[in-house]
């Protein structure tokens, strides 16, 4: 027993012998920092497909408040009388909310192609929905206060009517710099240095060249 026991410890040192172990600490720091690069990409890479959804979402609410308040313009303005909804001033308003609609969907196409470049808009997209979501609560809040009556007086109507212009006008302008923004950052291919992927993509390729290297070396 003692023999074979002895046998057994002697093939075992053989094997233990014969496996030695290679530390290439430069191997293992270029896989640690490639990891941690990917961990790092991928949290925003998710980080910025929130950002994406929300710039999405604001987009449509933008848009859900804009037709309100054609909607609560044109009921009350027909309430008071049904002429009024065909004045200049209240046609000059349809334009400039279609004009946003129309902006807002070549800015929809232009992100369809890569949703990334809604995240060049964000500020923008912000303040459209803002703007909007206000507009449309200081209107509702006028007229449940005021009355649909209150449109009869020409001077408040001017009044509200230049008000909400103004901000429609403010409203075109931001969703018009957020086409802009989009469309010139896929121009000049800004979206190459988003890629969330590079980083580490780049550690990727610089491992295959060391091995590459080694190989070639060892050839010789």
């Amino acid at each position: 027993m003692k023999t074979w026991l002895s046998l057994i410890a002697i093939v075992l040192s053989f094997g233990l012998e014969a496996q030695t172990i290679i530390f290439d600490e430069h191997h293992f720091m270029a896989v640690t920092e490639n990891a941690a690069m990917r961990n790092l990409s991928e949290m925003g890479y998710h980080q910025s497909l929130e950002g994406i959804r929300q710039n999405t979402d604001d987009i449509g609410i933008q848009l859900s408040s804009l037709t309100l308040v054609q909607v609560m313009i044109h009921r009350s303005l027909t309430e008071v009388n049904e002429a009024l909804k065909d004045a200049i001033q209240v046609k000059q308003l349809g334009r400039t909310i279609q004009q946003i609609f129309s902006i807002s969907e070549q800015a929809i196409d232009i992100a369809s192609t890569d949703p990334m470049l809604l995240l060049f808009a964000e500020e923008y997209i912000r303040q459209a929905k803002e703007r909007s979501i206000a507009l449309i609560t200081d209107i509702s809040g006028f007229v449940l206060a005021e009355g649909s009556d209150v449109f009869i007086n020409h001077n408040v109507r001017d009044e509200l009517i230049s008000n909400i212009r103004t901000e429609l006008q403010l409203i075109h302008a931001s969703m018009l710099a957020v086409k802009n923004s989009m469309y010139w950052a896929k121009m000049n291919g800004v979206l190459r240095k988003l890629n969330p992927y590079q980083a580490y993509l780049n550690r990727d390729i610089y491992l295959i060249n060391q091995i590459l290297q080694q190989k070639k070396t060892l050839a010789r």
